[in-house]
């Protein structure tokens, strides 16, 4: 029987302090610092970020065809590819994944961490822009929290090639901050995640110089924004599968 405790997440890194004094990343930058602390930034940042996660994994296997791709757009340190990695182990199945990050020092952990895959898995990681990329016989792609820093004239286009790329039946996995289109609402969801970071332990400061630095960096568009371009993209079937206020992932599927 499958245990999801035996595939907790692989993390490693050092504490994300990078926004306590002024000498952070302005604007914000996944450069060797970030690197250096992604993996606790990203679990102390980002709600549901181990739930979403294992639900990759799950929908991976469910979806994965043989002699097919999974891409992970915005690998970042490797960690989705490696929870979906020992998932698929788990079952029995081998798979060819490619990783794919504009970050050097991002890959170079990534390549860390998925080195002992080499036997069971064929993983490809690769530094360019995920618009450069031709994706092909894919069966699953994963955008986790990437196309909010793609700019917003060039999602569609990178929204199709994904959908060129799926073979029939393949899916997308997509988590992205939306943002509301209530400003009573916006208000309100942004004071609750705030909260949620400060009970995480980030004081004001760090939260506010953060957010100072991914001004006009992460771009959020709002969730009826965000599903017409996957209509428009080609998927005429998605729907929000797990959401916390303005964090949203959605499952495609190509028909």
């Amino acid at each position: 029987m499958y245990n999801q405790e035996q595939h907790n997440l692989t993390l490693k890194g050092e504490t994300d302090r990078l926004f306590e004094t002024g000498k952070y990343p302005a604007p914000f930058a996944f450069n060797d610092e970030v690197a250096q602390v992604f993996d606790d930034m990203v679990t102390r940042s980002v709600p549901l970020y181990k739930e979403v996660a294992l639900l990759v994994a799950e929908w991976t296997n469910k979806f994965y065809q043989p002699q097919t791709t999974i891409y992970d757009i915005g690998c970042s340190t490797g960690t989705t590819i490696d929870l979906a990695a020992r998932y698929l182990s788990h079952f029995d199945k081998k798979a060819s994944f490619v990783g794919i990050d504009t970050s050097e020092p991002m890959l170079a952990r990534a390549k860390s961490k998925l080195a002992g895959w080499s036997k069971e898995h064929q993983i490809e990681l690769t530094s360019t822009s995920a618009l450069d990329v031709h994706y092909t016989n894919a069966s699953v792609v994963i955008v986790n929290y990437t196309l909010q820093f793609i700019p917003v004239a060039q999602r569609l286009a990178l929204l199709k090639k994904i959908h060129a790329g799926l073979v029939p039946g393949g899916i997308l996995f997509l988590s992205e901050k939306l943002r509301s289109c209530c400003p009573e609402f916006h208000e309100l969801v942004t004071d609750s995640y705030e909260r949620f970071k400060e009970a995480r332990g980030y004081s004001r400061t760090e939260i506010e110089r953060k957010k100072e630095a991914l001004d006009n960096v992460l771009v959020p568009l709002t969730l009826e924004e965000q599903s017409e371009l996957l209509s428009a993209a080609g998927f005429k079937y998605f729907e929000p599968m797990i959401r916390w206020h303005n964090f949203t992932s959605f499952i495609a599927i190509k028909k």
